[in-house]
């Protein structure tokens, strides 16, 4: 996303963060105090408590995680695929080092083997100790844990999955592997028969040849694919899109009723009918997918 966060003290108790996007827009949060602040080979971590988000997590200078308000980012990035697959039993997280994305996964009775890989071990330590809510999801047996590239771990692993979400939180950042065309043909090798993919596509606003590289890649490895969007208060200009991919080519035509009923309740965000809105693209991103 090309941001980087400023912070300034307003006085002892108050620091306004700045989620800017090439310094010239972007989102000021307003926070009690810094709570963490941590580097890792790859990156630096910072955890901030704030007043209308409760605690933030920040990576390499973006916002990628909020206590309050992270609904509609890990619904949206899981639920849309897991209700078209036939039969999801095994799942694929790459860069789910934040648990969001796998909190939602382990909401289904028919999944029964998730694998995590996340490039950055300090990042899930410091979900452990500051995000209770996503804390859980590590520990379940279904669960398995693997801090790895992304890349390097599909390229290597002769492990094969019903559905890959691809959870790239910062194109440009420490896991650019993920943005090489090779990586969309380990993605499809990986994947069994009726198989899905999600690749977070970034805003369409600000990056829309990233949507539109994206859209390359996959229109020759899959049979059918769509892109959706989400609207997100803490993400740059506020949305973020999305775009699911099938091995066979009527994999995205079908709504699980039954599976979506014994998830409903649990959901803040995703529902029947923004499934079917998420779909339904303005006009300016239309242009994008064209040819």
């Amino acid at each position: 996303m090309n941001s980087k966060i400023q912070c300034s003290e307003v006085n002892e108790t108050s620091i306004w963060i700045e989620n800017l996007v090439n310094g010239r827009s972007g989102l000021t949060i307003k926070a009690r105090q810094s709570v963490f602040c941590g580097s890792s080979p790859f990156q630096k971590i910072e955890v901030y408590d704030t007043y209308r988000f409760g605690l933030v997590l920040c990576l390499g200078g973006s916002i990628v995680l909020t206590e309050k308000g992270s609904e509609p980012y890990n619904e949206m990035m899981v639920h849309p695929a897991m209700i078209m697959h036939k039969n999801p039993q095994t799942v694929c997280i790459i860069g789910g080092g934040d648990g969001g994305c796998l909190k939602e996964v382990l909401k289904y009775q028919c999944v029964e083997r998730v694998v995590v890989v996340e490039i950055d071990g300090l990042v899930k330590e410091t979900i452990e100790n500051y995000f209770s809510q996503f804390k859980p999801g590590f520990k379940d047996p279904r669960t398995e844990v693997i801090i790895d590239d992304g890349y390097q771990y599909l390229k290597n692993s002769s492990n094969t999955f019903d559905l890959i979400l691809v959870d790239s939180y910062d194109p440009g950042g420490p896991v650019r592997s993920l943005e090489s065309a090779d990586f969309y043909s380990l993605v499809a090798n990986r994947l069994n028969s009726e198989g899905l993919a999600v690749f977070q596509t970034d805003s369409p606003i600000l990056r829309e040849e990233f949507l539109r590289r994206a859209i390359m890649n996959v229109s020759s490895l899959f049979a059918q694919y769509k892109s959706y969007i989400s609207f997100m208060r803490t993400f740059p200009e506020g949305i973020c899109s999305f775009l699911v991919a099938s091995i066979q080519k009527d994999g995205l035509d079908t709504f699980s009723h039954k599976r979506y009923e014994q998830i409903g309740d649990s959901l803040r965000y995703y529902n029947d009918e923004i499934h079917r809105g998420a779909f339904l693209l303005p006009q300016n991103i239309r242009t994008i997918l064209r040819p």
